[in-house]
């Protein structure tokens, strides 16, 4: 019988907490909607709480009912009419910004999110080893105590006020351990039963304590300087980690905006392609009306010239959508209306040696630099673990200095011919170090998983380097082939307009697609090789940013036009 009331009462108990949860979901839920629509949210990033809001517990919410809002069918559904709406997305705002790589690389130093965060997280470090510092220099207090005390006499009390001031200085030792000095004034006065003396009843002292306590075992030597030798090494993990975000920065602002000089080549393609698919549906229908041509050939042109203004449309979407993404990404305002520029510089393809490629990224990549230094953290984390498993051994000294006399000023004027002493050891036996031994055996593990993701990283890093390499042939093998197809389509094109009447309609429509995608795939294979180039130079170390952002010139490095690289001729 106790077992099963004792059974009820926990299952009473749980049903409890059920109701609980139940009844705040549905007044969390019910809350919700019951906000006043929102202030403009541009401002909500420099949103100032007053005490008021920085305490709320349920700040409001809003979320209007279904029916307060509307949804508006649109009527024009037929293709024609939406193609007019596509179209007229297409059209670029008057004095829109002219925007080119060199001067997005110079705005997102500047004004890049991303660039500033980065950049605060390199002055954390600074500021996390300036505290550390801090702790290792003169620190000087002063703290003021007082206290009244009320002691009971058959039914009275006498009081006193007690005024306590400790000034004093402390400093730890590079070794370990630190010295103090401490200077103590102390006032002490009668409040009750003051009227009834004659004499003053207050008493003013003061005392000057010089200590020392120093480890000669446990917590002595360099040991002692962990956390801020700890804090100055992290300082130089930072500044590399930082440098290393500049290249990569660099090489993802060119990456994207090379990507949207790609995507702008390919609308001005797609505009050319319109104009052949204008021609050739207006000839069909000429022929059509002469009784020359089909209907069928007819409606096949004119349905292709209106996939392929579709296909103009949406491809001018991806390109804003694009536009607005890299805007982002350098910090410009994404209302601001740009026009990506058509000029362009390219790299020189380099001349490169696999295994001397590979010789010079382990030489020179800054991260595995700091990968290896992080094991000398590793194992530096071993000897401070064995540290903690010796005895307590410390030295301890104090020398002190009363005052002059015990009324009146003269109380705390130090009487520097009576000086106490003392001296002695503090011993601790180590008979428990369970804790110390384990965390010995922690660090011994955390050193050997270190070594292996070095070895990871490493070759990692060698994988990538080697990929580099074969990517940029790679490339330049696609790009010399896509300068082929552009000009073998070209050629198609010159033989259909030389005797358009000997060739079909689907001929005509396909020589016209291989010309715009030929010249789509050629400007994106030289996007390739430029990406390739700065990956190889990044992935092997070599990359260098200018303080402004721009990339250093190597000696031996030219910049050449990009016409020279992507649209020269090939040898067919």
């Amino acid at each position: 019988m106790a077992a099963s009331c004792a059974l009820g009462g926990c299952y009473a108990g749980f049903n409890t907490i059920d109701n609980r949860v139940n009844n705040l979901l549905e007044d969390a839920s019910g809350d919700l909607g019951e906000g006043a629509p929102p202030p403009n949210v541009d401002s909500w990033s420099h949103i100032t709480a007053n005490e008021e809001v920085l305490d709320e517990k349920q700040p409001p919410t809003f979320n209007p009912e279904a029916d307060e809002m509307v949804y508006v069918p649109t009527a024009d559904t037929d293709a024609e009419q939406v193609l007019v709406r596509l179209q007229s997305y297409q059209e670029e705002e008057e004095g829109a910004k002219v925007v080119g790589l060199q001067d997005s690389l110079l705005f997102a130093v500047k004004n890049s999110r991303e660039y500033q965060f980065a950049e605060e997280e390199y002055i954390l470090s600074c500021l996390s080893l300036l505290i550390e510092q801090h702790r290792w220099v003169p620190r000087f207090f002063d703290t003021l105590s007082p206290t009244i005390d009320a002691n009971p006499d058959n039914g009275f009390y006498e009081t006193s006020l007690d005024v306590v001031n400790e000034w004093g200085v402390t400093q730890k030792l590079p070794y370990g351990g630190e010295v103090s000095a401490r200077y103590l004034a102390s006032f002490s006065d009668l409040l009750h039963r003051k009227v009834s003396q004659e004499d003053d009843p207050s008493v003013l002292t003061s005392r000057f304590v010089l200590g020392a306590s120093i480890p000669f075992l446990k917590g002595a030597g360099p040991v002692a300087q962990e956390s801020l030798i700890q804090a100055e090494r992290n300082l130089v993990y930072a500044a590399r980690k930082f440098e290393d975000f500049r290249r990569d920065f660099l090489v993802k602002v060119t990456t994207d905006f090379l990507t949207l000089q790609v995507e702008r080549r390919r609308l001005t393609h797609t505009k050319e392609g319109i104009v052949y698919y204008e021609q050739l549906s207006a000839r069909q229908r000429a022929l059509y009306e002469a009784g020359r041509a089909s209907f069928y050939q007819t409606a096949e042109a004119e349905n292709s010239e209106l996939s392929e203004k579709a296909k103009l449309a949406r491809q001018w979407e991806t390109f804003r959508l694009s536009v607005d993404r890299f805007k982002r990404l350098i910090g410009l305002d994404i209302e601001t209306p740009v026009i990506v520029s058509e000029d362009s510089l390219a790299l020189e393809v380099p001349t490169v040696n696999m295994q001397e490629a590979v010789l010079v990224s382990l030489t020179n990549r800054l991260d595995l630099q700091t990968e290896r230094d992080r094991l000398i953290d590793f194992q530096r984390a071993i000897r401070n673990a064995e540290n903690a498993l010796l005895p307590d051994l410390n030295l301890l000294l104090e020398a002190d200095v009363e005052g002059r006399g015990d009324n009146g000023w003269e109380g705390l004027n130090p009487n520097f011919k009576d000086i106490g002493y003392s001296g002695g050891l503090r011993i601790g036996i180590p008979l428990d170090r369970e804790i110390e031994k384990l965390r010995v055996r922690q660090a011994q593990i955390n050193l050997e998983r270190a070594q292996r993701a070095f070895i990871l990283f490493r070759d990692t890093l060698v994988i990538d380097v080697r990929s580099a390499v074969r990517d940029i042939d790679a490339n330049l093998f696609a790009l010399d082939m896509q300068r082929r197809n552009v000009e073998i389509a070209e050629l198609g094109m010159e033989s259909i307009e030389a005797d358009p009447d000997r060739v079909s309609v689907l001929s005509s429509l396909q020589s016209i697609q291989q010309l715009i995608d030929a010249q789509d795939r050629r400007d994106a294979a030289f996007r390739d090789l430029q990406v390739s180039i700065l990956k190889y130079l990044n992935d092997s170390g070599q990359l260098r940013v200018l303080a402004d952002g721009a990339l250093e010139l190597l000696p031996g490095m030219k910049l050449i036009p990009y016409q020279d690289l992507s649209t020269k001729d090939s040898k067919i």
